[in-house]
């Protein structure tokens, strides 16, 4: 069958129900970890009491206005307890991926969960990568704001279409380089030249693999998020352990999400990769 975004979307999704069991046990200390790091952050911040608590934006648009900036703000303001949680999600991500990426294109290997999730050389070699597509992406962005600015400078109306495209230019980069993730994972000689080699033709394809994937869990996410701050917040009351149960069923939903990204990758790494070894690209 030919490669398309639709078939890689339902066979990454049948494979997690196909090895659910493997999926909760290789979730399970990852889900933990970030739960457990992002509830700790709160209570020591004395902020978890403030995230149980429903925002009302006040009725004057103008007021609205400013709370709302004044939030995005201290959302994005970088403190010492936001970087370790940016460190534990990031560390836990990296774990999880390579030993999911090589569930799928290895098979069971005879480990048990914590061997293969076990941090080493391969993990560094991943974290390396991911790092480095990072970077690119930040340059690519960079260079190609450069003229958008001077656009919006003269023609103010076209910034959010301008700002759109640059967004999907730095996406089809990004997407041709993606196959670099799922061969550091099982210890294959592969770069970024290999992987646009292997993604020739297929740029749209790798771009919705970078994105679509994880979208229906997140869905999920934001219903389950919003009925279980309406419906336990008024039940229990807002406490540390409700934060904390909230968090792992957050966590849970969020690395399901996760898994069906890195098997739909998994999926164009060994499709791809094979038809180049097999003389067609």
């Amino acid at each position: 069958m030919p490669l398309t975004l639709s078939s890689v979307l339902a066979d990454s999704y049948k494979f997690l129900w196909q090895n659910r069991q493997d999926l909760s046990a290789y979730t399970f200390l990852p889900v933990v970890l970030v739960a457990g790091a992002k509830t700790l952050a709160l209570w020591l911040t004395g902020q978890w009491q403030v995230v149980l608590t429903p925002t009302q934006l006040p009725a004057d648009p103008e007021v609205a206005g400013e709370a709302g900036t004044a939030a995005a703000v201290q959302v994005l303001e970088v403190t010492p307890t936001g970087i370790g949680i940016l460190l534990v999600t990031l560390a836990t991500y990296v774990m999880f991926a390579v030993a999911w990426h090589r569930k799928y294109l290895i098979g069971n290997e005879g480990n048990t969960v914590g061997a293969a999730l076990h941090w080493g050389t391969r993990q560094w070699r991943y974290l390396t990568s991911f790092l480095l597509l990072l970077g690119i992406a930040l340059v690519a962005s960079f260079l190609l704001s450069v003229p958008v600015r001077v656009m919006i400078a003269e023609n103010p109306s076209v910034a959010p279409i301008a700002i759109m495209v640059v967004l999907m230019l730095v996406l089809l980069i990004y997407g041709r380089l993606l196959l670099v993730f799922p061969a550091a994972a099982t210890d294959e000689r592969f770069g970024l030249k290999d992987s646009i080699e292997c993604t020739k033709g297929r740029t749209w394809l790798m771009a919705g693999i970078a994105v679509l994937p994880p979208l229906p869990m997140m869905f999920v996410l934001l219903i389950v998020s919003m009925l279980l701050a309406n419906l336990f917040v008024p039940l229990f009351g807002a406490s540390v352990s409700l934060l904390l149960v909230l968090s792992l069923i957050q966590q849970g939903i969020t690395f399901i999400g996760i898994a069906a990204g890195v098997t739909a990758l998994s999926i164009a790494h060994k499709e791809l990769t094979g038809t180049r070894r097999a003389g067609g690209v």
